[in-house]
């Protein structure tokens, strides 16, 4: 069974090459472009990772991974974001991620 991977990315191009990337990889991706879409998912108990954007429009990543840790506090979170600064950093892990990539990456 492929493992699942959440990405909740709403710069739709991004969303699309990541997902790609990770399928090609042999991973089922779950995306969404909109922190409704997502939250309406947090409780899923087959992801295995979320993907999270902090500048998801009048919403954030850091609500949506409180909403994820509420019902799974065990399961791993990464932000990418293109808030690159020590600042933003501390607080994603203090928010409870597990690591942060910024924006551009290149994945490898």
């Amino acid at each position: 069974m492929k493992k699942v991977i959440a990405i909740v990315e709403d710069e739709k191009d991004l969303n699309e090459l990541v997902k790609r990337y990770l399928e090609k990889e042999e991973y089922e991706v779950r995306s969404y472009l909109d922190f409704d879409e997502a939250y309406s998912h947090t409780s899923d108990e087959d992801v295995h990772l979320w993907i999270l954007d902090i500048m998801l429009g009048d919403k954030s990543g850091f609500d949506l991974i409180e909403a994820i840790r509420s019902y799974r506090s065990e399961v791993p979170v990464i932000f990418m974001s293109a808030r690159d600064k020590e600042f933003d950093r501390i607080i994603g892990l203090e928010k409870g991620s597990d690591d942060y990539i910024t924006k551009p990456f290149r994945p490898k």
